[in-house]
This record gives structure tokens, C-alpha cells and sequence, in this order.
């Protein structure tokens, strides 16, 4: 194949440039702040070509929220002061699409964060 100017496909240091990307992150603030009651949108889209992925949630220091992945639910709940329930949680092979959060203490971002299996 012929290459192109600036072509780095064949260096195994550059930025890959094509395909899909099978990775997501955010940083989103929750948008209900009464605990229990989601938004009517959800909070974040994790909208990738592969079906299926691994899922981190991370509520910062201080904060606590509940999440949702229907938008109706309580499915769990994140602890950033580490009392009643952790911080994080890893979700594997658990196809996940939308999530809600709703803030029951502080005022921080989740952080959100996804790899698909190719």
C-alpha cells in the first residue's frame, strides 16, 4: 500500500487515527438533586459499536449519589464519604447504556468510564 504524507499507520508510537473507539469516559453532574427522583433525560450515553463492556462509576470525596439504568430505579448508590455504600464500582460484562444519577449529598462530578470488547 502506498503511503501518504504524514502517514504513521506502520508506527507503533502514533495516535491510532481510524476504526472505532472502544473507550469512553465523562465527567458528569448529576441531574436531579432530590434523592430517589431522576431526571427525565439521562445523565450520560455510552454509545458504542461493541455490545458488550466493562463499566466504572466513581463518586468523588464527600459526594453521594444513587444511579439509575432505567431512570425510574435506585440501583445502587455511590458513597464518596465511604459510609454506607463504596465510592466505585466496576460492572463487568454488564451492557450499559444510559445511566441516571441523582445527588443525596455534595456537589461533585462522576466519573463515568467504559472499554468495549472488540
Amino acid at each position: 500500500m502506498p503511503a501518504f504524507p504524514n502517514d504513521r499507520s506502520n508506527d507503533p508510537k502514533a495516535a491510532i487515527t481510524y476504526g472505532f473507539d472502544y473507550n469512553f469516559f465523562a465527567q458528569v453532574t448529576p441531574g436531579s438533586s432530590t434523592p430517589g427522583v431522576f431526571g427525565t433525560d439521562c445523565d450520560t450515553v455510552i454509545n458504542m459499536k461493541a455490545p458488550s463492556y466493562t463499566v466504572t462509576l466513581w463518586a468523588p470525596s464527600g459526594t453521594v449519589v444513587q444511579y439509575s439504568f432505567n431512570g425510574n430505579t435506585i440501583h445502587g448508590t455511590l458513597d464518596g464519604s465511604g459510609a454506607t455504600a463504596p465510592n466505585y464500582l466496576v460492572f463487568e460484562n454488564r451492557v450499559v447504556s444510559k445511566i441516571w444519577f441523582a445527588y443525596t449529598a455534595g456537589s461533585g462530578k462522576v466519573r463515568v468510564e467504559a472499554w468495549a470488547i472488540r
